[in-house]
Order: structure tokens, then C-alpha cells, then sequence
């Protein structure tokens, strides 16, 4: 065991990548999931060859559901099954994710499957067995856990995988095995074998998993007779009785008949004897921890948590005293200490509990260096100080520009040998010992780091694909009019085989498509809760609606050809070149723009470069970043003396827009305003009258915008925040004001029309695709709705802090289910919030969520209107089956906006499908 003392935070990097480099694997437990991902940072500037890999911090939750997205426990697999192939990998870990126990790892060297070229395999075995290992099966397969079978052609999606693969049968013989793009299906690149690992963390046969449950139930049944001879209430001991034996059952047919084995790691000890950590599965490592003290201290908080939260189960029947044994904490943590060559860094030196002697002690010299705040003075003085010294001096930048920039400031003042490089850290490092000074460009201006990125792969062509077609969607063929899309079957025709798309019409009416012609159909678009008539194959229904279509398509043309002829006619601004201001404003985002971010809004500042008015749709997902693109826009508008205005659909939203751009702006000479509901007839008539003069710059404001009274002194851009949910009469208004101004569109989920807009090249459009690389995912469950996991999931939400969206799609009824919430938890402020309240009403409900003085809000589906309230982690919708996927989605968006796991808890009523 040994202590290097004198370091913490970023100092820890550079003494943890020379240790790394003299091992093949190593594991470094932290205190926490924000840890894990600075510490990951900052490791990867010094270790630029070897793979680094963040896990999650996990909990135990006895909370039983149907499903539930991957993504956790993928990068999870991902990570356990490179530590038992011995791969050189540094695994960063939270403590909650480094203690949580595991099957035994050589439980997994028997499960899996091995598909070889020109090896036979038994092909009517291989969905059963994909399904013994936690494989669900789809049509298409769309991400890691999925395979797809159709005749001799297995497509299967592994967790470790970067794209899925598809193996191609001659009989029982592997003929082919080649990875393809998802989206485009086209083919990537040829390989020798594939060997198919479990996608969940516990998989086993029918009778593997019938062993276990039985252990289980027989465990269950015999604390149910310990508590009916307990109890002294006969009432109570009867219902506490039923209560644990159903509970029992549930997980039973949870695991048999619904084969949801992601809830097996909860019971692991019903299925193991011995269990492990995931220091156990490196191969020839060893294990580096961070900080003890920190992680004692996180370690205290989770194991009473844990502890209340079993509790309050086994009172209510829905767990018993064993599975306290799947609950790991402080005990488990201290294990690692008696592991061999065990390192431990921290602060200073100070006796740590669990070790009694250090073999070696290191005491290791470290600064964090000055934050010079921009005054390079200041900078030029240290630099020379730490060159009189004889110091190795690294300037550490993302942006190449603000490097070169930093390295013509060196050569003037004659600083020299400095290196400059490419990358980023946490916060500078100084070690006196080493004479070795690292500092990033936040230490010289005093700006939040940007995170290291890794390239993403090209995904420019992501909606011309088919493959995002399910069974049982409506599809539209050219010239048969609407069916149902009931899957891709092969057909043999002519004594060749093919696949061919199977589509139902009214009726028994079935048509085949070959693939080939798969052009001549497309995935039909509407509302989301609107169920489109399925048309007859013959007769004449398909033609007459095709003909009242091209009616109204001839005028909508018209319409839009008036418009962009005068958008022609009357040139629009050109804009310049990037100014300083511009680069300076953008490096000064506090993270790391994705590439789509950076692809966007390159094509947007493109368009208004061009002496003709620009028209673009930005599409991307609820928190993928738009708004920041848009504001590089309207500071490029506002950097030339024009004006801008934002347009969005709600109060509320104008004025949390307004406030995130007064403050992106703080520093610039320009004035942001907002005109809506929460200004008073004379602050708003004074910003109208500023708006002509031009003394406002940047107006954020509601259907207010679009009143007969708005005149601008010189508008050069427009911005409108989810076009489609404004009226007619507002468009009509939106018309006038496009004519010769730049146009940017923002939306994640835009009309049918404005995207076929987008797509036949009427309006350009720009994609944001890729997620924030901090963003968590959001853990998403389905399952029946339940009181007693809406209480659970309440107050844990509430003990971290947090608040809680609950989303019930009637207006009526809404006061009863607020109240329910509150009867459930006591303790939980409870508002209710709904489109239909009167002027004002609702703002003041929002206004109260958003300043946390409420805990829980129950509302309908207007939280879908972009509102970022970063407290609100977790998102319970009620009667999930009335939604449409896309609602579903947009409203998920909601949760997540912090750098916290989420979690959105989608729940159906009993006898109901989702």
C-alpha cells in the first residue's frame, strides 16, 4: 500500500498517469460521478494513448418496471468485458459504481456466442440463445441489446460494438460477417469472426434463471411466516402476509415469463453463492483511489439512504431483510485497501480508516497556479519567474487560434522555451519537485475549461434513411395510398428469394414491396395522436385524396413562391468576415461545443455572409444545444450594428431566454430587452418605442413581436423558437416580417410541412444530432403505475435536492391527482399547472417551480414548451399510453439539464399497453 500525499484535484493526473503507464489495467475509485468526469479529463491530456472510460454512479433501487433504456449499462458491459479480455484500459469509477457487486467473472467465460467465416452454427438456436443473454429482439435493430433474424441473416447490435454487425447464412454455414451503418445499412467493413457477449449484466438459461427465482420465493415465503407470527394486528398480519408472497410472484414472473433480466442484479445473492467487484475483473492491474476521506464522506450519505429506503420496502412487503445483501457500502469500499499495490492519493498526510500502515509514503509537491483574470502583465511576470527557475512551462489551450494568439504574446515579450499545447485540464498544475508547470487558458483568463472531444462520425444522411420503420407503423405507398407496415419479410418468387416489405390495407388486402422499390413508400407523418384511415388497394379513395392534395399543394406553392421571389427581389444584408469580438464571444462558452454545434452554426453564419436573406431550420433534440448556436448568430447580427429579435411561443420561455442572453452578453455594448405579459403597458411601450430608434439591440418576446405596433430601426435577423406552435394570424404577421431579413428557425419536433420544407431544399437546414458530451442520460422506465413507487420515487428525487415534473394529459382531474401526490408525501410542496388557467395564473406557477419553492409539479403536457429548470431531475408521466413516441421524447427532454443523472418514469394503467 502506498500514499502519495500533497496532491488533489487536478494535481492527481500527472502522478496517476506515471503509475498507469507501468500497468496494463487500472481502476480509479473517486468520490462521485463529477469527479469521475474532471479526473477523466484531465488523464486524458497525459495519456493520449491509452482508452480512458467513465462509469456512472449507481444505486440500488428495489423499484420493479417492464424496460428500461441501456445506455448505463452498456458503457458498463463495455468496460467489464475489455477488464477480462485484458485490455490495456484505465477505468474511471465513482465509488457507488466501484463497489456495486457483480457475478463472479468467470460466470461470463461460457457466455458467449462465437461466429466464425466458413464455420456452421445452428441457426433455429440463435434466437433463443441471443435471448438467454439479454438480447431483446426487433424488425430492425437500432442500438446496442438488439438483434434482428430474418430467415439467414442475423443482425445483432453487441454493447462493445461501434456499429452492429450482420452475419449472413449458406444453410447453417457463416458465409458472411461484415459491420454496417444503422442508418444508411451500408456495409462498413469485413471480419474473420465475431464472438456475441451478454447485453445485461446477469443473463443465464431458463433453468439457471428458474433456480435462482426459486431461491427467491422460498426466501420470501419463509420471512412471510416469520412476520404473521411477529405481528399482534390480525389484519395487518394477513395483508403484510399476501403482500410480501406477491411481491415474491412479481419478481418471479418479472424474471420467467417476462424474462426483464435487468432486475437480476438486485438479487444476485439468489443466484450466487460468492459475489464480486470490479477490481476483481482486472487482469494483472491494479487499483489507484482518490481521495478517501471524500469518498467516506459520499459513502455515509448513500449508506443511509440505502438503508431508509429498504427499510420503508420491507414495511410496505416489497422486500425482505436479505436483499439487504445487493446494498453495497462502507464495508465493501474498505476491501480494496487489501488489495496488492494499492495507491492512495491525498491532500496531506493523515491517518485513513481501513489502513492500518503504508508500506511506502511519498510526499509529493503541488500548486495550483495563479489565476492571472486576463491581466497579461501579470502572466508576463510569472512566466519569467518560473524561466529563472529553470521550469519546463506547458500553455494548454482547445482553441489552435487562442494558442497561436498566446504564443505570439510569448515571442514579443522574448519568453522563451514555453510549449504550446493542443488540449485542455481541469486547472492548471505546478510541481515544484519535477520544476513542470502546466497552465490552461482558464488559469490566463479566467474562463471555464472546454472538455476534450472525441470526433463523432459523419451523420449527415441520418434522415434519408427507412430503417427507422417499426411494425405497426403507417406507411404511405405512391400509388396504393395508406397501409400498415407489418415487417420485412422473404418471399420466394421466380425459385429466387428476397425480401420484400409486407404492407395491410383495408380489409384483408395485403401488398409486397420488394426492397428494391422501397422509394416508391414512405414512413406516413401526422399528429401524433391522429390514426390515419387506411386506404382500400382498389378503387378510387387514393387517387381523389392525391388530387385534393395537389390542389392545396398548387396553392401553398403559389403562396411560397410570392414569398421567396421577394425575398429575391430585395437583397437581404451580406454579413462580414468573423470579427475578435466574435472569436472572443464563442471561446467564451463554458463547454465544449459538439460537432454538430460547430457544423451548424458555420453553415448559419455561411448564410448570412450571402447578399440574399437567409431561410434555415436548426433541428435538434430538447437540450442538444441550439439555443447557444443561435446566440453565435444573433451576436454576428448585433456585432454589425443591426438588430435581432427572438420569437417564442410562451411568457415563460421569453423570459427565461431573456435572462440566459443578458447574461451571454454581459460585457458587449448591447442592449437585451423583453416584451411580454411580465412587463408592465408602460415598460413595454417604452421598449416598442426603443425598438424604432434602435437603442434596443436584442428583443425576446412572445406573439406580442407580431403586434401592428412593432417597428424596428434596422432588423437583420429573426429568430423563432418552435415555429409550429403559433397560430395562423401569427404567421400571417411572421410573413411580412421574413421578407428581407435573415430567418432562423429553431425546433425539435417541426411541423410535417416546414421539415418537407427542409428536406426537397426550399428552407435550408442545419442538424443537431450529437448530445452534450456532460450530459447524463436519462434513465427511462416503463412500467404500471404504482403508488407506492410514485412515493418512492418522489422522495428520492426530494432527498437529493431535487424536483419532481409529474405529467397527466387531462386538465380535468388534475386537481385529484395533485391532491393524491400530496397525500402520498406529506412533507412534498405540491403545485398544479395547466394551459387553460387564467392571465398570469400559470406563469406564477411556473415562476414558483423555477425558484424551487415547490417540490412536485403536476401539469399537463405544457412543460413541453423548452423551459429549463435545472432542480427538475425527474419526470413521472401518468397514463404514458395516451402519448404519441414523439410527445413522449419531447417532453423527456425536459429532465437532464444538469450534469445529474435523470430519470423518466413512464407509467401505464393496469391492462393497458404502452
Amino acid at each position: 500500500m502506498i500514499n502519495y500525499t500533497g496532491i488533489s484535484e487536478s494535481r492527481v493526473a500527472p502522478i496517476a498517469s506515471r503509475l498507469i503507464k507501468e500497468t496494463g489495467q487500472t481502476l480509479i475509485i473517486v468520490s462521485s460521478d463529477t469527479r469521475a468526469s474532471r479526473l477523466s479529463q484531465d488523464l486524458s491530456f497525459f495519456l493520449k494513448d491509452r482508452e480512458i472510460m467513465t462509469l456512472y454512479g449507481e444505486n440500488v433501487s428495489f423499484t420493479r418496471y417492464d424496460a428500461r433504456n441501456r445506455d448505463v449499462t452498456v458503457k458498463k458491459l463495455k468496460a467489464l468485458q475489455a477488464l477480462r479480455q485484458g485490455v490495456p484500459l484505465v477505468v474511471v469509477a465513482p465509488v457507488s459504481a466501484a463497489i456495486k457487486k457483480l457475478p463472479p467473472h468467470n460466470f461470463y467465460e461460457k457466455k458467449s456466442i462465437m461466429l466464425e467465416m466458413g464455420e456452421e452454427y445452428p441457426v433455429g438456436d440463435l434466437a433463443a440463445e441471443l435471448t438467454d443473454l439479454g438480447y431483446e429482439r426487433y424488425g430492425i435493430v437500432e442500438g446496442p441489446g438488439q438483434f434482428s433474424l430474418r430467415g439467414g441473416i442475423l443482425d445483432v447490435f453487441t454493447p462493445e460494438g461501434e456499429d452492429p454487425v450482420r452475419v449472413e447464412f449458406f444453410g447453417d454455414e457463416v458465409d458472411s460477417i461484415r459491420t454496417f451503418d444503422q442508418e444508411t445499412q451500408r456495409s462498413l467493413r469485413n471480419m474473420k469472426k465475431i464472438e456475441i457477449y451478454p447485453a445485461v449484466e446477469l443473463s443465464g438459461s431458463d433453468a439457471f434463471l428458474k433456480e435462482g427465482t426459486e431461491k427467491l420465493v422460498k426466501e420470501y415465503s419463509r420471512y412471510a411466516s416469520t412476520v404473521s407470527r411477529k405481528e399482534k394486528d390480525p389484519d395487518m398480519k394477513v395483508i403484510l402476509h399476501d403482500k410480501i408472497l406477491k411481491t415474491a410472484d412479481e419478481i418471479k414472473e418479472q424474471i420467467l415469463s417476462i424474462r426483464n433480466l435487468e432486475l437480476l442484479p438486485n438479487y444476485l445473492q439468489y443466484f450466487f453463492e460468492e459475489t464480486e467487484y470490479l477490481w476483481d475483473y482486472l487482469k494483472d492491474g491494479r487499483v489507484l483511489v482518490d481521495d478517501p476521506d471524500r469518498i467516506y464522506e459520499t459513502l455515509e450519505l448513500t449508506d443511509r439512504e440505502a438503508e431508509d429506503d429498504l427499510d420503508v420496502m420491507i414495511e410496505r412487503g416489497l422486500a425482505i431483510p436479505k436483499d439487504r445483501q445487493a446494498i453495497s457500502g462502507t464495508d465493501d469500499f474498505i476491501k480494496v485497501f487489501s488489495l496488492k499495490d494499492t495507491a492512495i492519493f491525498t491532500p496531506f498526510p493523515k491517518r485513513i480508516r481501513g489502513i492500518d500502515t503504508f508500506e511506502q509514503i511519498y510526499n509529493i509537491q503541488s500548486r495550483q497556479p495563479l489565476s492571472f483574470n486576463g491581466k497579461m502583465n501579470v502572466l508576463e511576470t510569472e512566466l519569467r519567474s518560473y524561466l529563472k527557475k529553470g521550469y519546463e512551462i506547458n500553455i494548454l489551450s482547445s482553441s489552435q487560434e487562442r494558442l497561436d494568439n498566446l504564443r505570439e504574446f510569448c515571442d514579443r515579450a522574448e519568453l522563451k522555451p514555453i510549449n504550446f499545447l493542443q488540449g485542455s485540464l481541469s486547472q492548471g498544475i505546478d510541481l515544484p519537485q519535477d520544476k513542470k508547470v502546466w497552465l490552461s487558458d482558464k488559469d490566463i483568463f479566467n474562463q471555464p475549461r472546454k472538455k476534450r472531444r472525441k470526433k463523432s462520425k459523419d451523420k449527415n444522411k441520418a434522415l434519408s434513411s427507412f430503417t427507422d420503420l417499426r411494425e405497426g407503423d403507417y406507411v404511405v405507398h405512391e400509388n396504393h395510398g395508406i397501409g400498415k407496415f407489418t415487417g420485412i419479410h422473404q418471399l420466394k418468387v421466380d425459385g429466387e428469394i428476397k425480401d420484400y416489405i409486407k404492407i395491410k390495407y383495408a380489409g384483408n388486402d395485403l401488398l409486397y414491396v420488394p426492397v428494391e422499390q422501397m422509394d416508391m413508400v414512405q414512413k406516413y407523418i401526422g399528429g401524433d395522436d391522429a390514426v390515419p384511415r387506411i386506404n382500400k388497394l382498389s378503387g378510387g379513395e387514393w387517387k381523389a385524396t392525391k388530387a385534393k392534395a395537389k390542389a392545396a399543394i398548387a396553392v401553398m406553392a403559389k403562396d411560397l413562391i410570392d414569398l421567396y421571389a421577394k425575398r429575391q427581389m430585395e437583397p437581404g444584408y451580406a454579413f462580414g468576415e468573423d470579427s475578435p469580438w466574435q472569436r472572443e464571444f464563442e471561446d467564451s462558452f463554458p463547454f465544449e461545443e459538439t460537432d454538430d454545434q460547430l457544423k451548424a452554426s458555420k453553415e448559419i453564419k455561411a448564410d448570412m455572409a450571402r447578399p440574399f436573406a437567409m431561410d434555415r431550420l436548426l433541428l435538434g433534440d430538447v437540450g442538444f444545444g441550439k439555443t447557444e448556436v443561435a446566440a453565435r448568430a444573433i451576436f454576428k447580427c448585433l456585432a454589425e450594428g443591426k438588430q435581432a429579435a427572438m420569437l417564442v411561443p410562451t411568457t415563460i420561455l421569453a423570459n427565461q431566454h431573456y435572462y440566459t442572453f443578458k447574461e451571454r452578453f454581459d460585457g458587449y455594448p448591447f442592449t437585451v430587452d423583453v416584451l411580454s405579459r411580465f412587463r408592465t403597458p408602460n415598460q413595454q411601450k417604452d421598449t416598442v418605442k426603443k425598438l424604432k430608434t434602435g437603442e434596443v439591440d436584442l428583443v425576446i418576446g412572445t406573439h406580442r413581436l407580431l403586434s401592428e405596433d412593432i417597428a424596428f430601426k434596422d432588423l437583420g435577423l429573426l429568430v423563432v423558437d418552435e415555429e409550429q406552435r403559433f397560430g395562423v394570424d401569427h404567421k400571417e404577421r411572421l410573413k411580412k416580417l421574413k421578407t428581407n431579413v435573415d430567418v432562423l428557425t429553431l425546433s425539435a419536433t417541426p411541423i410535417p410541412r416546414t421539415l418537407n420544407m427542409s428536406l426537397t431544399g426550399i428552407k435550408d437546414m442545419s442538424l443537431i444530432e450529437e448530445p452534450p458530451e456532460e450530459r447524463y442520460p436519462v434513465q427511462t422506465y416503463v412500467m404500471e403505475q404504482d403508488d407506492d413507487v410514485i412515493r418512492e420515487v418522489i422522495e428520492r428525487e426530494m432527498g437529493r435536492g431535487g424536483q419532481v415534473f409529474v405529467v397527466y394529459n387531462r386538465v380535468r382531474g388534475l386537481s385529484t391527482v395533485s391532491r393524491k401526490i400530496q397525500e402520498l408525501i406529506p412533507d412534498a410542496r405540491v403545485i398544479a399547472g395547466h394551459g387553460q388557467m387564467g392571465e398570469g395564473g400559470l406563469e406564477k406557477i411556473m415562476l414558483k417551480f423555477i425558484n424551487h419553492e415547490a417540490d412536485v409539479l403536476v401539469s399537463t403536457t405544457i412543460i413541453e414548451s423548452g423551459l429549463d429548470i435545472p432542480n427538475a431531475n425527474t419526470m413521472i408521466v401518468l397514463d404514458a399510453e395516451r402519448y404519441g413516441l414523439s410527445q413522449l421524447y419531447q417532453m423527456r427532454g425536459r429532465v437532464g439539464r444538469s450534469n445529474r443523472m435523470a430519470y423518466c418514469y413512464l407509467m401505464y394503467r393496469k391492462d393497458k399497453v404502452l
